[in-house]
């Protein structure tokens, strides 16, 4: 019998389409190995003045003039600048070379973790292509136009609220899987608290916040730790600076590396443990970050967010009483405090995480794909 095969495209900027294609990936290969995966980022058919502009834009717009991003962001509502758009998109795709390399591999389904492969599938208007199952794995709590296709067979989306705003968008109700985001396996894990605290020699009985990077500049992150130090000394820090090489050079430096109850990294890999040893997280509302804490049962205190994508998950947590969403380091500050403070409510949030979380997100989804070839 020929091998069923299923590719995978994601694409830039940044990790939140990457991780949930490699969670799906990780399902694929330990439940159905024999099904042949390839993934692939779309943005490499991409010629170089969209393919490198695009994410330098995404990524300098957002953190210098986000209100530049939240106009396009929002202008992909008004179908004539959609349109233009599209056809600007087409121009800078490698057309033949994208072709060409779906038909070699010849797929039986084709997932997206970005909204732009299967856009190109449909404006290429390659048959051969489009006349193949696909689905798109929708990678945030809120809708946008841009992860709609009417060549789509599928969507895999977050919850009811997108499911809705397809419904409304014309997509049989057949079509649409409430799913909701993919994380690692590794997230699912049961650990052991006790056994990561005493590694990092930080006090089981005393709560933990956990920071990561992208949101704070240094001197606004040294205001939060001492300002909250201030009002409530029992509570533990742990710092992530990520791919911030200036914040991580800037936190080895500083006087929180001498703080008995602060511990400081850079790039992690084990994010899932910090996650697990964590009462409350501070950090960025992408899509699969936040996938990520909901599955740790872990609220979230969202400072600066991407005007779009990022304010809809925000909200969907602020909505269900799984996170808060503040505007300053005094807001931070307080949030922290008052949380801290009234280990009840602390709690209640903890478990309205459990409710809205999908652990399963991976597995689900390559269940259906498999069922389906």
């Amino acid at each position: 019998m020929e091998k069923k095969k299923v590719l995978i495209l994601h694409g830039k900027p940044g990790m939140g389409h990457l991780m949930p294609a490699r969670a799906i990936v990780e399902v694929f290969l330990k439940k159905y190995p024999e099904v042949e995966i390839k993934d692939a980022d779309s943005f490499d058919f991409l010629y170089g003045l969209l393919k490198h502009g695009y994410p330098y834009f995404y990524n300098h717009i957002v953190a210098k003039a986000p209100f530049i991003f939240k106009i396009f962001y929002d202008s992909y509502n008004n179908k004539l600048i959609q349109r233009v758009l599209e056809q600007m998109t087409l121009f800078f795709v490698k057309k033949n070379q994208f072709i060409s390399f779906v038909k070699d591999f010849s797929p039986d389904f084709i997932l997206a973790t970005n909204p732009l492969p299967l856009q190109l599938v449909s404006l290429i208007e390659e048959k051969r292509i489009i006349d193949v199952l696909s689905a798109n794995v929708c990678t945030d709590f809120g809708f946008h136009p841009l992860w709609h296709n009417p060549d789509i067979n599928y969507y895999f989306v977050a919850n009811k609220e997108m499911e809705k705003s397809l419904l409304d968008h014309g997509v049989n109700l057949n079509k649409i899987k409430i799913t909701g985001i993919p994380v690692k396996s590794s997230f699912n894990k049961p650990q052991d608290r006790y056994e990561i605290l005493e590694n990092l020699n930080l006090d089981s009985s005393r709560p933990v916040l956990l920071i990561i990077g992208g949101q704070l500049k240094y001197n606004d992150l040294l205001k939060v730790v001492l300002g909250v130090k201030e009002r409530s000394n029992s509570v533990q820090f742990i710092i992530v600076a990520g791919r911030d090489r200036v914040l991580q050079k800037k936190l080895e430096n500083s006087e929180l590396k001498k703080i008995a109850s602060v511990r400081i990294f850079g790039l992690v890999s084990n994010m899932e443990s910090f996650m697990a040893i964590s009462d409350l997280i501070l950090s960025k509302a992408g899509g699969s970050t936040t996938a990520e804490c909901l599955v740790k049962n872990l609220p979230m205190i969202v400072y600066k967010t991407i005007p779009g994508q990022e304010e809809d998950n925000i909200n969907y947590l602020v909505d269900n009483n799984a996170g808060v969403k503040v505007k300053n380091t005094k807001e931070i500050i307080r949030a922290v405090v008052d949380l801290f403070s009234q280990p009840d409510k602390l709690e209640k949030m903890r478990s309205n995480c459990k409710k809205i979380q999908k652990p399963r997100a991976a597995e689900d989804i390559v269940d259906f794909v498999v069922s389906q070839i």
